[in-house]
């Protein structure tokens, strides 16, 4: 018998993920009580929710937590936000025909593209598991999709549900600190940047930097190389995994945020959700060239593209860009008050209470 509304089953999130926060906080909004299997810790979770801590470890045994759990939950509707849950849950539903949802927020082929170990029997093996959790995810009771180009496009309840800013993990508008800072939030690793935003920091010895989020396996034996040997290793925190809300209070006084992605397939299409929520904070942003990001930029105003054909050139142009703004701070305040009217229009119309809607109204 069903103990909860909605058993979330998340192997492959940290509780602290943002989209995974803003699910849970709609829910809550809504009256509905949540089941939650996720890594990570109990602290950063609402009171309300109970939480079964899902072991951290390879992609094997993600995948084996994933096809076990659906077995132990106890809520009326199943959601996820894994490939491999969607699956897992498919199969569960074809069983015991408990309603479900799948909440797809990439292009898991494309994605494919984006990490260093999709290589050989691995690509070959992670290519599968992808084109099965689309295919899995069309059969769900309701599919959330993050964009309108981001399959499946076939299902039987199909529903966009970007990742806009929430504000209710925002800080209220704040003006720059004296010290320059710039705020990183969101997957720390190569492609996402990270050797971008190191190099510029040695280039711009004025300025710190604070990074939010976990830093990839395969990339943590070179940051660590980096600590021990960069210049501006002292002006670099690395926060880890944080909540929603304790990420963003770093936005409090921040004069920029980075979003320095690399070329690759997926984010040719995506939209990068920091660059809204860094928007929606007041704070300019310098961004990598790609079609989206640029096209905010150039209308907005409020920050500037950089080259990305390599992490160098990216990060001398980044570097040249902030340190112009720290001294001439009178450059730097015009390009404030930008993003800071820009604001208002990425402080609305996020709509993550269609999510709860659609796990409520399944039956």
């Amino acid at each position: 018998m069903a103990r909860y509304d909605v058993t979330i089953i998340a192997a492959g999130r940290d509780v602290s993920n943002a989209r995974l926060q803003r699910v849970m906080a709609s829910c809550i909004s809504k009256g509905l009580t949540i089941e939650l299997f996720s890594t990570g810790n109990k602290s950063d979770l609402p009171e309300s929710v109970i939480f079964h801590s899902v072991p951290k470890g390879s992609r094997v045994l993600r995948f084996t937590n994933s096809m076990l759990i659906p077995w132990k939950a106890r809520g009326r509707v199943l959601f996820t936000p894994d490939p491999e849950g969607a699956i897992a849950i498919w199969m569960d539903s074809l069983i015991r025909r408990r309603p479900w949802v799948a909440d797809v927020r990439e292009d898991y082929l494309l994605l494919i593209e984006d990490r260093a170990w999709a290589k050989g029997i691995q690509k070959v093996i992670a290519t599968a598991i992808a084109k099965a959790a689309i295919f899995a995810s069309g059969k769900a009771d309701a599919t959330i999709v993050v964009d309108d180009w981001v399959p499946p496009h076939e299902a039987k309840n199909r529903i966009v549900v970007r990742n806009a800013p929430d504000v209710r993990f925002l800080p209220d508008i704040h003006a720059a600190d004296e010290m320059p800072r710039a705020l990183y939030v969101g997957d720390v690793r190569g492609s996402r940047g990270l050797w971008s935003m190191l190099r510029t920091l040695e280039l711009a010895p004025d300025w710190h930097l604070d990074i939010v989020g976990i830093i990839a396996s395969e990339d943590m034996p070179r940051v660590l190389e980096w600590k021990e040997n960069s210049s501006a290793a002292d002006r670099v925190k690395f926060h880890g995994a944080l909540k929603p809300q304790d990420s963003w209070s770093l936005a409090r006084g921040a004069w920029v945020g980075l979003s320095l992605l690399e070329k690759t397939p997926a984010f040719q299409r995506a939209w990068p959700t920091k660059i809204g929520e860094y928007l929606a904070c007041g704070i300019p942003v310098i961004t990598t060239d790609l079609p989206r990001p640029r096209e905010v930029i150039i209308a907005s105003r409020a920050g500037a593209t950089v080259d990305l054909d390599t992490n160098e050139l990216t990060a001398g142009q980044s570097a040249g860009i902030m340190n112009s703004w720290a001294e001439n701070r009178g450059k730097y305040s015009e390009v404030r008050v930008r993003a800071e009217i820009e604001s208002v229009n990425w402080r609305s119309g996020a709509r993550y209470d269609l999510i709860a809607d659609a796990i409520a109204g399944l039956k």
